[in-house]
Parts: structure tokens; C-alpha cells; sequence
């Protein structure tokens, strides 16, 4: 449970997948800038361009954060640093269609969360730890 349950948002309580989920978590519960939060609080859909079929993708984090005076709207997507960069080889295909897969994802988050004022983030082990 947050130590700050009234930042917490969600409709249900909050349920990591992975160590870099709880740091960013905890970095949403404690950071005094950080307004409110909510865990997987929508799917949106993209075209998926690896498997050629329109997907829904439930963005990790929203946070309302207090930068400076303004109030801003942010989403978060939380991957190992290893995830945000393309495959070194194409040995395995299956990590081309990974990263084909993330990118889609991406690139539809960053262009709803801009058309709705909002802004779009990958965290990774450099920004939590």
C-alpha cells in the first residue's frame, strides 16, 4: 500500500510487475512534487505493425506533477534500459518483433498523451535507481 494513500488514484490497490515498478512506485509516493498517481489507469489501442493488428496497450504510471507552478499531466512507461534500445543482432526474431511492438506502443502514447496536453515518458533503471 502507498504511504501516501490519498495521492493514489487507482481503483484498485497498486500491484507490481517487476523491481522497476516498485522503485517507480515509491519514487510516485514520495516525491512531495508529485501530486497524484494511478497504476495501469487505461488501455489505449495502436496498430501493432510486427503482428499487423490493432492491440490496446495499458500505459504503466499517470501522474499529476507540480513542476515549478504548473500542474502537468504525465504518462510513464517503465522498461530496463535494454528494452528501449533495438536488438544488437537479429538472431533471435522474436526480439525484432519486441521492439517493433514497444516502438508502436510508444510512438501511439506519445501522440495521444501530446494531442491531450500531456506528456509521455520511458523510465528505466537509470531515472528509478
Amino acid at each position: 500500500m502507498p504511504l501516501n494513500p490519498k495521492k493514489y488514484t487507482g481503483s484498485e490497490k497498486p500491484v507490481y510487475k517487476s523491481n522497476l515498478e516498485y522503485l517507480c512506485m515509491r519514487w510516485l509516493d514520495g516525491n512531495s512534487n508529485v501530486l497524484a498517481w494511478s497504476y495501469e489507469p487505461m488501455a489505449i489501442k495502436y496498430f501493432d505493425r510486427a503482428r499487423n493488428k490493432v492491440r490496446r496497450y495499458f500505459i504503466d504510471f499517470t501522474a499529476v506533477i507540480l513542476v515549478g507552478s504548473q500542474k502537468k499531466t504525465v504518462w510513464i512507461e517503465v522498461k530496463s534500459e535494454a528494452e528501449t534500445k533495438p536488438p544488437k543482432s537479429n538472431k533471435n526474431p522474436q526480439d525484432q518483433l519486441t521492439w517493433i511492438t514497444n516502438c508502436c506502443k510508444w510512438e501511439s502514447a506519445a501522440k495521444i498523451a501530446k494531442s491531450k496536453g500531456y506528456e509521455f515518458h520511458i523510465l528505466t533503471e537509470a531515472q528509478l535507481t
